[in-house]
């Protein structure tokens, strides 16, 4: 796995980003801060209705009184992801289903509410296991994938090239949730209910179900063939902001 710094400290970016946007930016990066990626879950922006129970932001557990609607709760990622990364891609492991696996897995932007699970609210978006619903900004559901409980494993996966967002049970692709997202600083969140659910995120730390890196690997690679054009232009955007040096870009890039 490539390591890039930041702020004197290091963060291991997956092994499927190897040749995104994001690697090549933060390799030449020269402002004060890169582009950074969200690795665990944020005890301070998150619902008193669930726990973020350990140090590591990785294991999230519901609190609350579970009775109604309004006993939901969310919690975000620490940073939200940034577009330039190209594709994003998390897990989650549901440890238990609680009472009724009313659980929601999904994204969102920093003012959604924190008692409403994904997708309730505009700018959100969820799959939820307890009925295999899609949620997108509304309380309304639509009909998607499966069901998930104790033990099964869901993926979430945003493509910002064509503004598309996918999801996976098991390490399966269950096709195209969402399209024509609206915004870019989406936040990877999860929704409990109700009493007992417990689920595990997984953001690289450990080796993923669902075969990220050949997805990632064929969608960097058409984009570099299909849109060069709006890639030069990427570079154009970042030489005109300092970012990098025009004289000896080629050896940049070596």
């Amino acid at each position: 796995k490539s390591k890039q710094v930041i702020m004197g400290g290091e963060q291991n970016l997956p092994s499927y980003l190897k040749n995104s946007p994001l690697t090549l930016y933060n390799k030449h990066v020269t402002l004060p801060l890169p582009f950074i990626l969200p690795n665990k879950m944020n005890k301070e922006d998150c619902s008193i209705n669930v726990n973020v129970v350990d140090d590591d932001g990785l294991n999230v557990h519901y609190i609350g009184l579970g009775l109604r609607d309004a006993d939901s709760g969310i919690v975000r990622s620490n940073f939200p992801i940034p577009d330039k990364v190209g594709i994003f891609y998390f897990e989650v492991e549901v440890v238990s289903k609680g009472r009724d696996g009313l659980i929601g897995v999904g994204f969102c932007e920093k003012e959604v509410p924190l008692d409403r699970l994904p997708g309730w609210e505009p700018k959100s978006f969820g799959y939820h296991g307890d009925d295999g619903n899609k949620f997108e900004s509304t309380g309304t559901g639509a009909p998607y994938g499966p069901l998930f409980t104790t033990g099964d494993v869901i993926g979430c996966a945003i493509n910002f090239f064509n503004k598309k967002a996918f999801y996976t049970k098991n390490g399966k692709n269950l096709g195209i949730a969402f399209q024509n997202l609206p915004g870019n600083d989406y936040y990877p969140t999860i929704g409990l209910r109700t009493r007992g659910e417990k689920v595990k995120l997984n953001f690289g730390q450990e080796p993923f179900k669902f075969d990220i890196e050949t997805y990632a690997e064929t969608i960097f690679e058409d984009e570099r063939n299909n849109h060069q054009n709006e890639i030069t232009q990427w570079y154009n955007d970042l030489i005109s902001q300092g970012i990098i040096n025009p004289d000896n870009l080629q050896q940049q890039l070596e």
